[in-house]
């Protein structure tokens, strides 16, 4: 465990069409947030492609096959978004989970892992803030052989 500080608090308004993970990426690039806190997303999407772990490996790492890739096409409403904003190598690393519900008579709801693709439909209202005097970072874990969270002060 490392603690740090709250920085700048950014708030953008993404307008129809905007892939979610990629305007996320954009601004952390833009605002050089070098790590970060996803604290709410709320909207609506027009697609998704949420990605969950099917099967447990019988060894690491987690690989596709173990995977489900579950899109939807239709009106969604963005229940939440959270996750963090860290760096691997010189590049920003969004890790986000999302939840989402449709527009069927009893407002199923789907979550998983936030992916390339989710699309906003009339528009996404997303919060982010800066953590300072603490550096994230994605590093390949000896174990998992997948990018972890390592954090240095």
């Amino acid at each position: 465990m490392k603690k740090g500080g709250l920085g700048r608090v950014v708030v953008m308004r993404l307008g129809p069409g905007c892939d979610l993970k990629k305007s996320l990426e954009e601004i952390a690039r833009s605002e050089n947030i070098q790590s970060g806190v996803v604290l709410s997303g709320v909207g609506s999407l027009s697609q998704v492609t949420l990605r969950n772990v099917r099967l447990f490996p019988d060894e690491f790492p987690i690989m596709d096959r173990n995977r489900i890739y579950t899109p939807k096409k239709e009106p969604l409403e963005l229940l939440s978004l959270s996750g963090n904003i860290s760096k691997h190598e010189d590049e920003v690393h969004i890790h986000c989970h999302i939840t989402v519900s449709s527009g069927l008579d009893d407002g199923r709801a789907y979550g998983g892992h936030l992916i390339d693709g989710c699309l906003a439909f009339s528009t996404c209202e997303v919060i982010i803030t800066e953590i300072t005097d603490l550096e994230m970072k994605r590093n390949i874990d000896p174990e998992t052989r997948v990018l972890e969270l390592y954090l240095e002060p």
